[in-house]
């Protein structure tokens, strides 16, 4: 190998070590002159993560949600609309068993089983009963549902209840809310056909 390419193999290795750990919200810890490893990293530990179109979000092992990338929208859900460029809490001291991202529109379920989004809130995709604000920090789903699963698309959002029963919100013009009808809603209907 000559001595170019190995230096190459070299530092790519360590560039991508030190973008995850930058992406974490962590530092690259300076090496110890003694060449021991270094006795700290500074970062999170995320069990889960959900991508939107331009904005990332995570579940941290407490439980917290972090975001960053696009904010445009509120889609990061610190409360401002200042894009990210590294992972920040969102709002509102939530804890989260599960995220979905949508297109501009992250949603997360508390340990209760409740549901709370943020972000683009056109066509009433959030399910808080509204439509057209945008929200920067979680709002909760409308009807007092609780769920085992989300999921959030580009224009709509869906989950499941504990007896497997779908309920969507949002855009509606193909029928994917699955209501037997063509008409957006702002908060979440049951598809039909499950009882």
């Amino acid at each position: 190998m000559r001595p170019s390419l190995r230096l190459a193999s070299i530092a790519l290795p360590f560039a991508v070590l030190s973008a995850r750990l930058e992406v974490a919200g962590g530092q690259v810890p300076s090496p110890k002159p003694d060449g021991a490893p270094p006795s700290r990293q500074i970062g999170l530990t995320f069990t889960q993560l959900a991508g939107g179109n331009a904005h990332t979000c995570g579940v941290v092992s407490a439980g917290h949600a972090h975001c960053w990338g696009g904010n445009d929208r509120g889609q990061i859900g610190d409360g401002s609309g200042t894009d990210r460029v590294s992972p920040v809490a969102v709002g509102g001291g939530l804890t989260f068993t599960q995220l979905a991202a949508g297109r501009l529109h992250p949603c997360g379920l508390d340990s209760g089983r409740r549901a709370y989004c943020w972000g683009d809130n056109q066509i009433g995709r959030l399910g808080d009963g509204t439509a057209g604000s945008h929200r920067s920090s979680p709002v909760a789903v409308s009807g007092g549902l609780t769920f085992t699963q989300l999921a959030a698309s580009g224009w709509h959002t869906c989950g499941l209840v504990r007896a497997g029963r779908p309920y969507c919100c949002g855009n509606d013009d193909n029928g994917e809310l699955g209501d037997r009808s063509t008409t957006s809603r702002s908060s979440p209907v049951r598809v039909v056909g499950f009882p």
